[in-house]
């Protein structure tokens, strides 16, 4: 990076903060809301195993193709701004994929209706995440790998981790404004403030994206066409290039068992939430405010330092309080008070831990080819975890299923996901220790080298 771009500046802090929480914003739909959306309708937690594997495996082949595609032509601009403003509208697509207008596709026909939602849902996810993925995680993570440096990353890494929490704090505002989520609506009653919570978040996101087409630099990357654009799409499977770039691929596998850990609750944990009787009416907002603030908080205070209490240094601690977190909310019960106190926890080592991962890889990955990058990093920390996350978790639940009103078998997570968080996040340990020895071992040999210099 040259001189010019040592420091940000106020447009390009504009740039990743706005369009950085407005894609998270859309993300916390798609990982979160959308799941209380579908369960809301249908009840099932099946449905949203369902929605997480297929848009694992879309966001992969789309990142895979639009990450090599910008590379190639050197543009990242036009793919985040049209990419955005097209995934706004599909945000609104889900409000009209409710029970009440599939039981009409079926003919009233209550269990084709029930699941005509589910499937319809995850045709309307895949649609999203191919847009969202576009946008965000093939181009706009390529935009803030290009426009950052080794100084400025890791700060610029805890802010992008806090967004997610802050987008759904804003998710949960509205939510509370709207009476949404309440397990006490009928889906038929539910379905109306649901509409439009999907039309105003939908509104939002396209707006952004009509924005980033003023707010965004000129794009400066040079096109890359030294080889052929399906070899480039793949070059970071590539065995030569493993072995070239070891330590980068030591790390996605550090964040693929960590990400495992996380995806084996996220896409459920506002749900385990909401069907706990001391998380009920207003201590929802409070008890899920409080866990994401305060995590939120913990990681912008230790974000501020991690680049001098050292990235790897901070991943240890991070492993173990999501961990700690983890097994204090499988023993906690139905206490609202160690609901908050285990949830800050593990959310807090969770966001920070993600915080140092990112960082890391960012440092770690190749120039010249960030784009095409990105496909491998997200077959690492999203794919593979998402699809392995979810179905260990669901494969677990230990709530008896049971017949609702539809004829179909109910199935809610429970507090045995979390154990799957503790196992996973003991094999992140692993690669990780390898990194910092590896870490070590370059400090030493460049100490020694700057001396014999000296000399």
């Amino acid at each position: 990076m040259d001189e010019k771009t040592q420091k940000l500046g106020a447009r390009r802090w504009a740039a990743i903060l706005l369009i950085g929480l407005i894609g998270q914003i859309a993300w916390a739909i798609e990982n979160n809301y959308i799941n209380l959306w579908v369960y809301s309708q249908s009840h099932n937690a099946d449905h949203i195993t369902w929605m997480t594997m297929a848009s694992a495996v879309v966001a992969t082949l789309t990142t895979f193709f639009i990450g090599a595609l910008s590379d190639r032509i050197g543009k990242r601009k036009i793919f985040i701004a049209l990419g955005y403003s097209i995934w706004g509208v599909t945000v609104f697509l889900f409000g009209v994929m409710s029970l009440p207008n599939m039981n009409i596709l079926a003919n009233s026909d209550a269990k084709t209706a029930v699941l005509l939602v589910g499937v319809m849902n995850v045709l309307v996810d895949c649609l999203m995440t191919f847009f969202g993925s576009t946008s965000n995680d093939a181009c706009f993570n390529a935009f803030v790998t290009d426009e950052t440096n080794q100084k400025n990353r890791p700060f610029v890494e805890s802010v992008l981790s806090i967004m997610p929490l802050i987008a759904l704090a804003m998710m949960l505002g509205l939510g509370a404004i709207l009476g949404i989520p309440n397990k006490e609506l009928s889906p038929e009653a539910a379905a109306s403030p649901w509409f439009i919570f999907f039309l105003i978040t939908g509104i939002l996101t396209t707006g952004v994206g009509i924005l980033a087409f003023f707010l965004l630099p000129k794009d400066h990357i040079a096109p890359n066409r030294d080889q052929g654009y399906f070899k480039h799409m793949l070059v970071g499977f590539f065995p030569k290039t493993i072995k070239a770039n070891p330590l980068f691929y030591i790390a996605l596998l550090a964040f693929m068992f960590f990400n495992i850990g996380v995806d084996s609750f996220m896409p459920y944990i506002l749900v385990y939430f909401q069907n706990m009787n001391s998380f009920q009416g207003g201590d929802f907002y409070v008890g899920i405010g409080s866990i994401m603030g305060g995590a939120a908080l913990i990681v912008i205070v230790f974000g501020l330092f991690l680049e001098k209490l050292g990235k790897l240094k901070v991943l240890i601690p991070s492993i173990a309080a999501m961990a700690g977190g983890a097994l204090g909310l499988f023993f906690s019960g139905d206490s609202l008070g160690l609901g908050i106190v285990f949830g800050l926890l593990m959310m807090g080592g969770y966001l920070l831990g993600t915080a140092a991962l990112g960082a890391e890889i960012r440092d770690l990955t190749p120039e010249g080819d960030v784009g095409a990058f990105q496909s491998v990093r997200m077959v690492f920390v999203v794919m593979i975890p998402m699809v392995v996350g979810s179905n260990l978790s669901s494969a677990v639940f230990q709530t008896p299923a049971a017949l609702n009103d539809y004829g179909q078998m109910e199935k809610a997570p429970d507090r045995f996901m979390f154990l799957v968080t503790v196992g996973a996040a003991l094999l992140t340990l692993a690669p990780v220790l390898w990194l910092l020895i590896a870490n070590k071992k370059r400090k030493a040999l460049a100490e020694e080298t700057k001396n014999a210099e000296e000399q």
